[in-house]
C-alpha cells in the first residue's frame, strides 16, 4: 500500500490541507475558512477551537481520496498567535493573533529598556505582531489569564498539541519570538526575565522535521484516521510555503501575496537588520531574512467594500488598468492595520497622499495596488543593503492570478517576477518535512526545487523605471513625516 503524507496549514483565515506522495505529487486538497474577531479597534482574536474544527473538516475531506496509508502529518500556521493553555489542556482565552496591535505600549517599553539585548540575541525590533509584548500586555491587563496558563503555544504548536498531546514548538515558528536566541537556537533566560513574564510560557523546542509524537486516539477518532501516525514539529507558514516554492537556496527570494504579504530570502548565515525579521528556515542551517506586510490583499478588499459590492474584483482591476502608471499622482501607504516590516509600527494607518478634485476611482484602485508594491520594494531595498545576492524573485498567492498586478509589482521592484504554481503552498512544505521526518525522503530542499514549477515570468518595463523610482522615493519619505502624528492619534483614541 502506498505511503502518503498529510500537510496542514492554519493561516490567517483558512485551514488548508493536502494529501501527497513522498515526492510531493499532490493527490487531493481541501480548505475551509474560519472567522477573525475584532473586539476593539486594533484588536484581532481567533478561537483556537475554530482552527481545530477546520482541521477536522479538511482532513475528513481528504479521506475520500486516500488510497494508501498515511505515514506522517506535518503542520504549519500563522506565526506568533498567543494561545494560552492551562494544565488540563484547555484554552484560557481567545488567541491573540499577529494582526493585533494592542501591545504597542509594551513594545515601546522594550525599545526603551531592552532594545540592544533583543537586537543582539534575536535581531528584531519590538513590534505588536510578536508574542512577547502580547504576553506582557496580558500580564499588565489580564493577570488572571497568565496565572491560569501553563504555557503559551503558537497556532502550529496548538494544532500539534491537539494531534499528539505534546506541547512543543518548532524552531522556525519559535525563532520569530523575541525571546529566542538565534545563535544558541534556544530560549534566552535573560530576555524572558527582562520581559517580566513567566518562563513556563515558553514551551520545549524541536527541529522542524522531528517527530514529536503520534496521533492520539481522541484526535484520531475525530479525524477518522488510525491512531499512531507520526506527527512532525512542522514550521511557520511562511517558511513552509517558502520551501514549497523552491526558496531553498541563498538569494532565491520568496514573495507570498495574500491577505497579508511576505517577502523573505534564505541566507546561509545569521544576518540581522533592525527593520527586518530574521528567523530560522524549516531547512536546517538556513535563515530567512525579510519582512511581512500586514494588509497587502486586505487593502484591496477594503477598497472593494468602500466602492460597493456591485463592483467585483475583475471590474476593480479593469478600473485600475484605465489609470496611467503613477495613479494620477496618488500614493498609498498600505498601513491599514498598523504595519510590520520594515517600519514596525502598530500605530501606523493607511494614507492616500495626493488627492485632488481630479482623482477618480480608477486612480484610487491603482494607487492601492502600487502602494502594496512599494511596500514590497521597501523591504527588498533594505535586504539588498546587507549584501545578500538576490538571484531570483518567486511569487505565489491569490494576487498572482492577476497579470496586471504582477506586472505592476515587477515594474516597481525593477526585477523579473517569476510566478510559481501555488498548488501546494505551505501544506506541501509541511508534507515534504513529514516525508523527511519519517524517513521517506532524504532531501526536502532538492525535492522542493524539482517540484516547484514557474508558470509565468513578468519582465519590468524599463520605460517606467524613472517614474517609479521617483514615486518610490516619495513613498519612503512619507512615513517618517507622519510617524509622530500616528502616535498622537493613537493617544487621543485611547483616551
Amino acid at each position: 500500500m502506498e505511503e502518503l503524507l498529510i500537510g496542514l496549514d492554519i493561516g490567517t483565515s483558512t485551514v488548508k490541507a493536502i494529501l501527497t506522495a513522498p515526492d510531493g505529487q499532490i493527490i487531493t486538497r481541501a480548505s475551509v475558512e474560519y472567522p477573525t474577531h475584532y473586539p476593539k479597534p486594533g484588536w484581532a482574536e481567533q478561537d483556537p477551537q475554530d482552527w481545530w474544527l477546520g482541521v477536522v473538516e479538511v482532513v475528513r475531506m481528504l479521506e475520500a481520496a486516500t488510497h494508501g496509508e498515511v505515514a506522517g502529518i506535518g503542520v504549519s500556521g500563522q506565526g506568533c498567535a498567543v494561545t494560552l493553555i492551562d494544565r488540563d489542556g484547555q484554552v484560557v482565552r481567545p488567541a491573540i493573533i499577529w494582526m493585533d496591535s494592542r501591545s504597542e505600549p509594551q513594545c515601546q517599553r522594550l525599545r526603551d529598556c531592552c532594545l540592544e539585548d533583543v537586537l543582539a540575541q534575536n535581531g528584531k525590533m519590538p513590534a505588536p505582531y510578536n508574542a512577547d509584548p502580547v504576553l506582557m500586555w496580558l500580564q499588565d491587563n489580564e493577570p488572571a489569564s497568565i496565572e491560569a496558563a501553563e504555557t503559551s503555544l503558537t497556532t502550529t504548536a496548538y494544532i500539534n498539541f491537539r494531534l499528539s498531546g505534546q506541547k512543543v514548538a518548532n524552531f522556525s515558528d519559535a525563532s520569530i519570538l523575541m525571546a529566542f536566541d538565534l545563535e544558541s537556537k534556544a530560549w534566552s533566560e535573560d530576555l524572558i526575565q527582562s520581559f517580566d513574564v513567566p518562563a513556563r510560557l515558553y514551551p520545549p523546542l524541536a527541529a522542524c522535521d522531528q517527530v514529536i509524537g503520534e496521533l492520539i486516539p481522541a484526535a484520531a477518532a475525530e479525524l477518522g484516521l488510525p491512531a499512531g501516525i507520526p506527527v512532525i514539529a512542522g514550521g511557520e507558514d511562511t517558511s513552509s510555503a517558502g520551501l514549497a516554492s523552491g526558496s531553498a537556496r541563498q538569494g532565491l527570494v520568496f514573495l507570498s501575496l495574500g491577505t497579508a504579504g511576505t517577502i523573505y530570502v534564505p541566507a546561509d548565515h545569521k544576518t540581522v537588520h533592525p527593520q527586518l525579521l530574521t528567523f530560522l528556515h524549516v531547512l536546517e542551517g538556513q535563515y530567512l531574512l525579510g519582512g511581512s506586510m500586514a494588509a497587502l490583499g486586505a487593502s484591496l478588499s477594503w477598497c472593494h467594500k468602500l466602492l460597493g459590492d456591485r463592483l467585483d474584483f475583475e471590474s476593480m482591476l479593469s478600473l485600475a488598468q484605465g489609470s496611467e502608471p503613477g495613479a494620477g499622482r496618488l500614493i498609498f501607504l498600505p498601513y491599514m492595520s498598523g504595519e510590520l516590516q520594515p517600519i514596525n509600527d502598530g500605530n501606523a494607518r493607511g494614507v492616500l497622499f495626493g488627492l485632488s478634485l481630479s482623482t477618480e476611482r480608477k486612480h484610487i484602485v491603482r494607487a492601492i495596488m502600487e502602494g502594496t508594491a512599494y511596500a514590497i520594494a521597501h523591504n527588498l531595498a533594505i535586504i539588498e543593503t546587507l549584501g545578500i545576492p538576490i538571484t531570483e524573485v518567486r511569487a505565489v498567492g491569490g494576487p498572482t492570478r492577476s497579470a496586471f498586478w504582477c506586472q505592476v509589482i515587477a515594474d516597481i521592484i525593477g526585477r523579473p517576477l517569476n510566478v510559481v504554481s501555488n498548488e501546494g503552498g505551505a501544506p506541501l512544505g509541511d508534507a515534504l518535512l513529514a516525508a523527511k521526518g519519517v524517513g521517506l525522503l532524504q532531501d526536502a530542499a532538492e525535492m522542493a526545487l524539482k517540484a516547484a514549477r514557474i508558470e509565468h515570468t513578468y519582465q519590468p518595463d524599463p520605460g517606467l523605471n524613472d517614474l517609479y523610482q521617483g514615486l518610490f522615493a516619495i513613498y519612503r519619505q512619507l512615513y517618517p513625516q507622519v510617524k509622530e502624528q500616528y502616535i498622537q492619534l493613537s493617544r487621543l483614541h485611547n483616551r
